[in-house]
């Protein structure tokens, strides 16, 4: 398994067993082996956009195979993890 952000496969830590890494290079977050609840995923990054500016550095990549009552969907962009606002999708 690669981070889907900067393609690092070395080192990749468990946030949470088989379902939440975390890339040590760029501290992006992406789902592990398993999909996330959709409701689960909201833990990590809340689905509400930024109304206030952040500097780019401070922004992580994320990105989640989730399972909700639609079915299968990708949740992936920028966030804020201070706040863990959306700040870009996709």
């Amino acid at each position: 398994m690669k981070c889907p952000a900067c393609n690092n496969g070395k080192r990749l830590k468990e946030i949470r067993a088989f379902t939440v890494m975390e890339c040590p290079k760029c501290r992006a977050i992406f789902s592990g082996n398993c999909y996330l609840y959709l409701g689960e995923s909201y833990s990590y990054v809340l689905p509400y956009f930024a109304k206030e500016e952040v500097p780019p550095e401070k922004l992580r990549y994320y990105d989640f195979m989730c399972i909700g009552s639609m079915g299968i969907m990708r949740r992936h962009g920028w966030y804020d993890p201070a706040t863990k606002l959306i700040h870009q999708v996709g």
